[in-house]
Formats: structure tokens, C-alpha cells, sequence
């Protein structure tokens, strides 16, 4: 990344992480370490509310009568711990580690639907519902996500930039068709990461049980069947994006009725190629440089909150454009959110070192992105129908057959799908041939012999929901979209939901 002069450095931006289990606290320990700030999520509100914690004490009628002179004690709210405990286990040689200690975590509640009237005339609160969120991280199981980020849509705006840091794949378009977001003009920036560390959280305390890998680049949606060009440029990928006679256009002006100029001339969506740019006219390398703006759109000041009724962000239906006030052109817009999105990689790319982390091109990471779900697609479903660690699946001969017969079926999906048609033909023979998902899948089981998959997880803890249907699932609707047959991902799918919706009797052992 190019470095910016010390009298025009930006402030870190604060990171919300929706998801505090061991991949955000994780991401939360390393994000200390780098003194960037950053915001928990708690999913359960306190059980007194926060009227109640100025000291008033209230009695109710019930008990009036019997005990007028007592006044009811109300129970102690059970607030998230105020410390994040990290330990390291990753050296071979570690026998016992001394945990490192961050103290006064911040944390901000995700309420479920409440009782309004509680909670109107609190100041405290009623601004802590409004304050927007520009840099949000994800990392909670893929079933859960729609559900949390709709309990803080009204925060989120078209520069808001989420960072997906989860399994499996199309996570990113059910957000965006649940929260009404039907364009660019709405929906936030996206960036998708693949990480492969292992990260276990109980209480306080999260445990690093195995050092990996994070990858992450901006999400591009694929070009369409009917102008490769066009949508690329759409998703700032021609040069000289910024200098459209039309980017100044009123951002409300309709193009239905302007046939002369092509809708990509008049994007608000940053321009990638200037963010990242590779070494080489041409080069495939996995790691361009992260290149900072001009300095005007760095300092260009985030709107400030729009006033909207209270009981607004109560209701599912309510426009998204009701919760903020509007940049005036298409160029403001385009230059928040690239400001948006470039602090976010920079924040990111400090923990490179500490994380083994690399920002990659979009092509590059789709490409990572279809090999880790077929490894994903036929790991998880057999060990979890077997209830058997991933060794296993080398060590039983049926079991070996039923991944290798998985891997056929989806490579032979992957090869119709749009996604692969898109990608470069080094990037499909180097990740995405029938030999080198073998080889990577295979690769994965001898590394995690002794593991159990996180869907075998789930299952053990008693969980009714998995993350099936963002892996083979996503794997049958790609085939549905191309016109193709999935009948083992089909099959699969269905025998996991079912496994999952039956009685479980407890304790299960793995094989």
C-alpha cells in the first residue's frame, strides 16, 4: 500500500463485528494489537433496561398489596465480559501459554423487537440506534447473518463497507435481495474473505488452535451474458473510470430515458483497478498493491445522520433511503464509498504479518472461492452423515469414494456456471481442475485428520440449523442456474437437513 504522509494520515476506522465467537474475537485481538478500534455486537439485550440502571428502584402492582414497604430488587444485568482473553496454541513447542488480556471491550446490544415506548426518551440509546456503521465485519454462522444485519439495516448505508467472513458461498446475495437493496445506488460495498486459522471461544477467552490463512478482495458481480465489457466497467474495472462526463449527474436523475449514454458511465462503484493494481500490465499475481486514492476523497466527511422517526427502524418495509441523507451527485457517492473501501483494506492489511493475510484481485479470490466450497461440499456432508473425523474420509475406502464422486460432480458444475466462465483459464487450471480440487481437498483431510467438521459441530452441540444450503446447496442452485444435474449435492443436501430436523440422542461419539 502506498503511505500517505504522516500530516495526512487518516484515522483508523472502527470496525463493528457482528459475530464475537472465536473468528471475530480473533480478528478482535489483532485488531488491539494494531490499535484499531473496534465494536462487539451483543446479541441478547440486558434483562433490565437501560432507564432502569440510573438507580430507580419500581414496584408492581402485585406485590404492592402484599409488601407495600419493599420495593422490588431487580436482577443484575448480565452484561458481556468487559475483557477478551487471547491464548496461542499454534507453536508445536507451546505447552503452556500466559493469556494476553485486552480490558474494556465495547460493546453495543442488537436488540430484537422491543418495547418502544422503554426506550424512546433514552438519549443514550436512541442515538446509539442512529450512529451509521461504516466498516462492518462478519463472522457469524451463514444461517444467522440475514437475521443479525436486519437488526441494524438502518445503520448500514450505500458507503457502508461489509467484510463476509464466513463459509460457503451466496450469503452475499440473499443480504442484498432480504434488505431491498436493488442497486448500486443502495447496497453497500462488499468484500468476501476466506480464512483458514483455527479459533475456539469459551467465555472470555479465545484460543488460536491453528494458524492459516486469510484472503480477501472486493466482491465484483460476474460480468453478464450480454455485455462482458459493459459490466466491468460497471464494476470499476476500465481505466479512467473517474473521469465520466456524467459522474456529476444528479444521483436522482432517471437513465430510462437517456439511451445515448450506457448505464456503467453514470457507476457510483469504486473503481478497482486504481485500488489494486498489479505490478505488471498482464500479471496474474496473487498480490496486487493496495494504491491509496487522491487525498479528496480520503477527507471527504461521511454524511451525518438523517432525522427519522424513532419507530422507523422497527419496520421491515420502511425504504432504505428513510434512514440517511442522500449525497447530492454520483461522483459523491463514488468517492465515499471509496474511501469506505479503502480504509477497510488498509485496516486490513496492517494484520498481514500477524495474520498471513493478502488482499487479492476479485478473480483471484472467486477463484479460491469455488475451490474451498467443492472442498467444503465434500467434506462436510459425509463426515457429518458418517459423524467422523475428517480422517476418515482418507481411511475408509466408501468414504473415500463418496468425496472423490463429490468432487466429479461439482467441478463437473463448476465448469457451466458463469462464475467459471468469467475467471482466467490459469486460475481454473491452477484451483479448479478435478486434480487440483483432489489434491487440495485431500491435502485439507491429512492437515485436519483429527478434526470434525464445523457442520459435524453443529450437529454435536444440538444445533436445528447448519450451513448446508450456503455449501451443496449453493453447488444445486448453480447447477440450476446452468441448466445442469446435481444429483449427488441434491441428495446430500436433503439427507443433512434431515439429519438435522430428527431426534438426536446425545452423547454421539465420532468414528
Amino acid at each position: 500500500m502506498q503511505n500517505l504522509p504522516k500530516s495526512l494520515a487518516i484515522p483508523k476506522p472502527r470496525f463493528h463485528i457482528l459475530g464475537p465467537g472465536g473468528i471475530g474475537s480473533l480478528f478482535a485481538y489483532h485488531f488491539h494489537r494494531h490499535k484499531i478500534p473496534f465494536t462487539f455486537f451483543q446479541r441478547h439485550a440486558p434483562p433490565v433496561p437501560p432507564l432502569a440502571k440510573h438507580g430507580s428502584s419500581t414496584t408492581s402492582q402485585d406485590t404492592a398489596s402484599q409488601e407495600p414497604s419493599k420495593p422490588i430488587q431487580h436482577q443484575k444485568p448480565t452484561f458481556p465480559p468487559s475483557t477478551l482473553k487471547y491464548m496461542n496454541l499454534t507453536a508445536l513447542e507451546t505447552v503452556s501459554v500466559e493469556p494476553q488480556i485486552i480490558d474494556g471491550l465495547d460493546w453495543e446490544p442488537l436488540y430484537p423487537s422491543i418495547d418502544k415506548e422503554l426506550f424512546r426518551n433514552d438519549p443514550i440509546y436512541n442515538e446509539m440506534s442512529r450512529a451509521p456503521i461504516h466498516h462492518l465485519l462478519v463472522t457469524t454462522k451463514t444461517y444467522q447473518t440475514v437475521e443479525a444485519i436486519s437488526k441494524i439495516r438502518h445503520r448500514l448505508r450505500p458507503w457502508t463497507t461489509i467484510v463476509l467472513m464466513q463459509n460457503g458461498m451466496g450469503v452475499r446475495e440473499e443480504i442484498c435481495e432480504s434488505m431491498g437493496w436493488k442497486d448500486e445506488t443502495e447496497r453497500p460495498n462488499f468484500v468476501q474473505g476466506i480464512i483458514s486459522h483455527g479459533a475456539q471461544k469459551t467465555g472470555d477467552t479465545v484460543v488460536h488452535t491453528g494458524k492459516g490463512h486469510v484472503w480477501l478482495a472486493p466482491v465484483v458481480d460476474p460480468p453478464m451474458k450480454s455485455s462482458t465489457k459493459s459490466s466491468k466497467a460497471a464494476a470499476g474495472t476500465t481505466s479512467g473510470g473517474d473521469s465520466n462526463s456524467d459522474d456529476d449527474d444528479d444521483i436522482n436523475n432517471s437513465s430510462d430515458n437517456d439511451n445515448t449514454t450506457p448505464h456503467w458511465n453514470r457507476s457510483t462503484l469504486p473503481n478497482i483497478n486504481k485500488l489494486l493494481q498489479v505490478s505488471t500490465k498482464g500479471s496474474n499475481s496473487l498480490f496486487p498493491t493496495l494504491i491509496a486514492p487522491i487525498m479528496m476523497k480520503l477527507s471527504i466527511p461521511y454524511p451525518t445522520t438523517k432525522a427519522t422517526p424513532f419507530a422507523a427502524r422497527f419496520k421491515p418495509s420502511t425504504p432504505f433511503s428513510k434512514f440517511y441523507t442522500a449525497p447530492k451527485t454520483r461522483q459523491q457517492l463514488r468517492d465515499l464509498r471509496t474511501k469506505s473501501l479503502f480504509e477497510t483494506l488498509a485496516a486490513f492489511e496492517e494484520l498481514s504479518e500477524d495474520m498471513e493475510l493478502r488482499v487479492l484481485l476479485p478473480d483471484h479470490l472467486l477463484a479460491l472461492q469455488l475451490s474451498k466450497i467443492v472442498v467444503n461440499s465434500c467434506v462436510n456432508p459425509v463426515a457429518t452423515l458418517l459423524e467422523a473425523t475428517n480422517g476418515t474420509l482418507l481411511d475408509k475406502e466408501d468414504a473415500h469414494l463418496a468425496v472423490k464422486n463429490l468432487i466429479k460432480e461439482s467441478h463437473y458444475i463448476l465448469s457451466h456456471s458463469q462464475e467459471y466462465q468469467a475467471l482466467d483459464d490459469q486460475l481454473k487450471k491452477e484451483f479448479l481442475t478435478v486434480e487440483a480440487l483432489t489434491e487440495t481437498t485431500e491435502a485439507i483431510l491429512r492437515a485436519t485428520r483429527q478434526n470434525r467438521c464445523s457442520t459435524l459441530q453443529d450437529y454435536l452441540k444440538g444445533s436445528s440449523q447448519c450451513e448446508i444450503e450456503y455449501m451443496n446447496g449453493y453447488l444445486v442452485r448453480m447447477a440450476e442456474r446452468s441448466g445442469v444435474d446435481a444429483p449427488l449435492n441434491r441428495m446430500v443436501t436433503e439427507k443433512i437437513k434431515e439429519k438435522f430436523a430428527a431426534p438426536r440422542n446425545f452423547p454421539t461419539k465420532a468414528i
